[in-house]
């Protein structure tokens, strides 16, 4: 436990170094670019389709209208709050994986913390065996969708289990054509699940190249929770990322969230140690620090007291929506990440 209290006590500082590096003469637009796992956010109703059965009000959840608005109501704190450091409209976009369907996304949208900021939905029905897909929200006063497309993940292992999708969306940020690319990847089940996460990263890294081939100097931001943590092969070598700035250059991709990891810090906890999953994966023409577009300058994870633990065996870890079976109130296993590009002031 003391490892878990630690690492966060490091990344108050962590989070704080990099914004010394602006020139104070100038001035910036700040935007900020999130993802969350919310943790089986299912509405109340059975859908016959879907293997949702446990999240019902007579499920071994017991999910019903209360517990409906409680994860509302804490889903749509975190993200009221998500960047608001940066900029008092907080995130421009969100991607989101584990939500059930449309229904849920649109009770997100217009929680009485968000409804302000009127957040616009891309989604699409995925087939994942258990109900639950991803999801891009976007403030149409930063962001413009021009196209979006979902493209199917066969899994290697047992090509006739569906699985996530990943979500495409283009459009125009603050006038500049940029690419959000979110993803669920397929779960860790044992030494034999690998293949698949490899499978799922070959998709994303398809996807990016053909962009890429389209525009060498495309802005792409792949996120998702990817199931494995940013030194493993299938974000290393599938993706082909490096943590290094300096080192960015194509056909090399910028993991932002590396630097935590390597300092121990993560977005889940398991066994007293962190991992991170939940990651945001950058294109070279987002890694050039001149400013003079949107360029990536900092990356966060939202580890607020709240979305803690306060005590017991678990004190320090993501305060979950369930644990064991049991209910305990919280907000997500995944604690949410975002981070902030700016462009100087003409």
């Amino acid at each position: 436990m003391k490892n878990l209290l630690l690492t966060f006590f490091l990344l108050a500082f962590f989070l704080s170094f990099k914004a010394q590096n602006l020139d104070k003469t100038k001035h910036y637009t700040p935007v900020a670019i999130g993802f969350w796992n919310a943790e089986n956010f299912y509405d109340t109703l059975n859908d016959p389709l879907k293997n949702d059965e446990d999240f019902l009000p007579t499920g071994s959840y017991t999910w019903g209208g209360k517990k409906f608005r409680n994860k509302l109501d804490h889903i749509s704190t975190v993200v009221s709050q998500l960047a608001t450091e940066a900029t008092p409209d907080g995130v421009a976009i969100l991607g989101l994986c584990e939500i059930e369907n449309r229904s849920v996304l649109e009770s997100i949208t217009k929680a009485p913390k968000l409804a302000a900021r009127g957040y616009q939905i891309v989604h699409v029905e995925g087939p994942d065996i258990r109900g639950v897909d991803v999801a891009l929200l976007y403030n149409p006063k930063y962001f413009k969708v021009t196209s979006f497309h979902s493209y199917r993940l066969i899994l290697p292992t047992d090509s006739t289990r569906p699985t996530r999708d990943q979500l495409l969306v283009t459009g125009k940020l603050l006038g500049e054509e940029f690419h959000f690319i979110v993803c669920h990847w397929p779960s860790r089940g044992g030494p034999n699940s690998e293949p698949n996460r490899m499978a799922a990263a070959k998709l994303g890294r398809k996807i990016i190249d053909s962009l890429l081939g389209a525009n060498p100097n495309a802005k792409i931001i792949l996120m998702g929770d990817l199931n494995d943590d940013p030194t493993d092969p299938s974000v290393r070598k599938g993706l082909n990322t490096t943590g290094k700035e300096k080192d960015v250059k194509a056909p090399l991709l910028f993991n932002a969230m590396e630097g935590y990891f390597k300092k121990g810090i993560g977005t889940l906890a398991y066994q007293d140690s962190w991992n991170l999953f939940d990651q945001q994966i950058m294109t070279p023409a987002l890694i050039k620090h001149d400013y003079k577009d949107l360029q990536f300058h900092e990356s966060h994870i939202f580890n607020k007291p709240m979305v803690l633990t306060d005590s017991g065996k678990y004190k320090g870890y993501p305060l979950r929506t369930h644990s064991g079976g049991e209910y305990l109130n919280g907000y997500s296993d995944h604690l949410s990440v975002y981070s902030i590009l700016l462009r100087e002031n003409k």
